[in-house]
Parts: C-alpha cells; sequence; structure tokens
C-alpha cells in the first residue's frame, strides 16, 4: 500500500506548500529527507529560497547545527529548523509528526533559542530585527561571503549603504543616527604570521573607527549581524 495518501492526509499546510531543506546534511540523511518530501509530496530546494518551509539541519552530540547561510535564512523568516530526528520520526509514524519536539535550540557558536525566537517573531508579526539600521561594510570582505551578509542584512530588514560617498552624504545631510553602523571584518586573515595577523586586525578596526568618528555613526565587528540573527534578538552594540 502506498504510503503517499496518509502522509498527505496528516499534512497541516498543505502537501503543495511544503519546501524542505537540508543544512550540512550527510548522504544518508539527505535520503531520509528526499524520501519524507516524495511522502508526502513536498518540495526539495538545494538551496535556500523564501518560500521553504522546513530546514532540516545536521546536529553534533550536543544537539547544536552550524551557522549557515539557510539557517539564518530561516530564523528570519520563521520557518521550522528541524533536527533528522524529524524525518525518522515521520517515517516510522507514516506521516507527518509534530515538527515542535525536534526543533533545532543551539547552534555550534553556543547560541540558545534563535529558531523558537524567529518563529514567534513571524507568527506575530513584529517590525524585522534590523528595521531602521543601516549598515556600511567597510574593508575588505571575501566577496561570496559578503554576498551573503548583504542578503542576511536586507532580509533582516536593514538598508545598505553602498558606498562612502553614500554614507557621508548621509551624514552632511543629517540622517545618520545610532543606528547607522560601520561594519568591519572580524575573521582573520589566512596565510600569514600571528604579528602581522594581529596587525591586520587592528588596522581594520583603525580604519572602521576613524570612518565612523567623521560621521558620527557606531562601530561593529560582522559577527554582530551574525550573533544578533542567530538570537533573533539584537545584542548589544559595545561587546562587538
Amino acid at each position: 500500500v502506498s504510503k503517499q495518501p496518509d502522509f498527505l492526509a496528516t499534512s497541516t499546510t498543505g502537501a503543495n506548500k511544503l519546501v524542505f531543506c537540508g543544512s550540512a546534511l550527510s548522504g544518508e540523511e539527505k535520503y531520509h529527507l528526499v524520501k519524507v518530501a516524495s511522502d508526502c509530496g513536498a518540495t526539495v530546494s538545494k538551496c535556500w529560497k523564501p518560500d521553504v518551509t522546513h530546514v532540516i539541519a545536521a546536529t553534533d552530540s550536543n544537539g547544536a547545527c552550524a551557522r549557515t547561510l539557510k539557517v539564518l535564512m530561516a530564523i528570519l523568516k520563521g520557518s521550522w529548523i528541524l533536527t533528522v530526528d524529524w524525518l525518522k520520526a515521520c517515517n516510522e509514524a507514516n506521516q507527518l509528526v509534530n515538527e515542535e519536539p525536534y526543533e533545532v535550540c543551539l547552534d555550534t557558536h553556543g547560541c540558545f533559542g534563535g529558531p523558537k525566537n524567529g518563529r514567534l517573531r513571524a507568527f506575530e508579526n513584529v517590525q524585522k530585527l534590523f528595521d531602521g539600521f543601516y549598515f556600511y561594510f567597510n574593508g575588505e570582505f571575501v566577496p561570496a561571503y559578503k554576498n551573503d551578509l548583504l542578503s542576511l542584512v536586507k532580509t533582516a530588514g536593514g538598508t545598505v549603504i553602498e558606498s562612502k560617498d553614500q554614507l557621508v552624504a548621509l551624514s552632511y545631510g543629517g540622517q545618520v543616527t545610532p543606528k547607522t553602523l560601520v561594519v568591519y571584518n572580524l575573521d582573520r586573515p589566512k596565510g600569514c604570521s600571528l604579528e602581522d595577523e594581529g596587525s591586520i586586525m587592528l588596522q581594520r578596526l583603525e580604519q572602521a573607527e576613524d570612518l565612523a568618528d567623521k560621521i558620527g555613526s557606531q562601530v561593529i565587528g560582522h559577527t554582530w549581524i551574525l550573533e544578533s540573527i542567530a538570537a533573533c534578538k539584537l545584542q548589544p552594540l559595545c561587546e562587538h
């Protein structure tokens, strides 16, 4: 007997609306994902898309998931972020089971509760996390990584200031506020000595601070963006 009718009968959101996406899954875990999706008529997306309803994330022995772009985007959208055990439970029950007991609570950086906070924010339709914030990215970033950061900021409701000229123009126009942030790269440079590494990191900070002082804005390391999204809660600016 085909499993599909049972799965479809228990789909609360409608099978045609279910979109699954895996995050850092092994080959075997991907197989389970595709199987459950096939049984319940859901779509599987390899990349993050705004219509993804469930991100299935690999977890370590502590139940923590990696902080991937898919996970962070899902937090911002309020999508489910679930462990692979949810797929196994669905298979065993021959139906889609309640997601909440399988929701990921922790990421590998020690951030707790972001997925649930994201769901509740989306359900309550509150303003976006970075609403009213302006971000200017100063200095060098790995291009692909910077693009991910820009996507996260925009999805979170922030505004990206594209150029230094635009930032200065905002300053002259009296539009710089405490929510205008100069962002610098906190990732350690690769392929250099510890001494050079420290010098480069200090230079990045000083350049960002010089610019921020000129226009009256605040400075943050890029990790403030990631930490705030991972918790789905604005982090203190003074710590970064």
